[in-house]
């Protein structure tokens, strides 16, 4: 793995994370992505007719929910299969809840999977590395869920020296994080809380605009952070192209 390319420019990379969220909820947070030309990863919890919309400008992932019971499947190797039918193609993964095993990795690496980026750091640069299971690991630098968990600042310019910073930094956003403009942590667990699984699925676009927070939430902070990323001589990459340059003699063209 060549991790000398990353060191010298500030890179920055966006993936989101489904986690179930309305379809209302998926086409606002992807087309903040859209209208500033940048292709996120996106992991696949469950069927989406946004994302078969958007599938020309976003990469897929999956995103498997190993915490029985699953809405995915009984098992690990059904989970796995549930999510490999969503995205048959799928090279990377990252686990709900970042969930990991030996057990999970060595079924990834046999199912065909080539890379995951299942690590969460909180804002502490680290970089690729290869995993004991041989796959390419890119962690997560922020995460919207963690920041907002633990309690930093909501105006970007406040944490902006944190994106200063040269190396590769992988974006984590939820699009119900984005879309509800969540203000600290419990404000959105407690929507879900109250909801079934159905009816946390099928908020359409008035109801989560009522129940969006109407204060400084993380909406704006990941706006800012988006236009940050395409702004001056910063590198907005795909996590795919991240992987292809780390592992570029390994890859055949």
């Amino acid at each position: 793995m060549n991790r000398e390319i990353f060191k010298k420019d500030n890179y920055i990379c966006f993936t989101t994370d489904l986690d179930w969220a309305p379809e209302a909820a998926i086409e606002d947070a992807l087309q903040l992505f859209m209208r500033n030309n940048i292709r996120p990863t996106v992991f696949v919890t469950h069927e989406s007719g946004v994302i078969h919309r958007f599938k020309d400008r976003i990469d897929l992932g999956i995103h498997p929910n190993f915490i029985l019971p699953s809405s995915q499947g009984r098992n690990m190797e059904e989970i796995v299969d549930y999510c490999l039918k969503i995205v048959p193609d799928a090279k990377v993964f990252r686990c709900h809840r970042w969930y990991a095993s030996n057990d999970v990795y060595d079924l990834m690496a046999e199912k065909g999977l080539c890379y995951e980026s299942n690590l969460c750091a909180g804002l502490d640069l680290a970089q690729p590395y290869i995993h004991r299971s041989g796959m390419a690991s890119f962690p997560v630098y922020f995460e919207d869920g963690a920041y907002i968990l633990n309690r930093q600042p909501l105006d970007f310019k406040k944490a902006k020296h944190y994106f200063d910073i040269p190396g590769l930094k992988v974006i984590n956003i939820h699009p119900m994080h984005y879309t509800l403009n969540t203000p600290y942590f419990r404000y959105t667990r407690e929507i879900k809380d109250r909801l079934s699984r159905e009816e946390w699925n099928g908020m359409d676009e008035d109801t989560l605009k009522e129940l969006s927070y109407k204060g400084a939430g993380i909406r704006e902070f990941i706006q800012e952070l988006v236009q940050y990323a395409k702004s001056g001589d910063r590198k907005a990459v795909a996590l795919d192209e991240a992987y292809k340059m780390a592992m570029k003699d390994g890859i055949d063209e």
